[in-house]
């Protein structure tokens, strides 16, 4: 699978919308809120490289209202 296809957390297919060949604003990602702490979860080689799946972005939201 293509790198940019992985969620750089879990390694999970992320669903995308710009990698299946949908316009990127109509994306699910365009609709949430990402908590800056999922982003300490990424690798600093995938930054802006790859898109977090919705799986791990709920798990982050629900850790962080605990």
């Amino acid at each position: 699978m293509d790198e940019t296809k992985q969620c750089p957390i879990c390694k999970q297919e992320n669903k995308c919308g710009t990698h299946v060949n949908e316009n990127p604003s109509v994306c699910w990602c365009a609709f949430e809120a990402f908590p800056k702490e999922i982003f300490e979860l990424v690798p600093d080689e995938k930054i802006r490289k790859a898109c977090i799946c919705a799986t791990c972005l709920a798990t982050v939201k629900q850790l962080s209202t605990s």
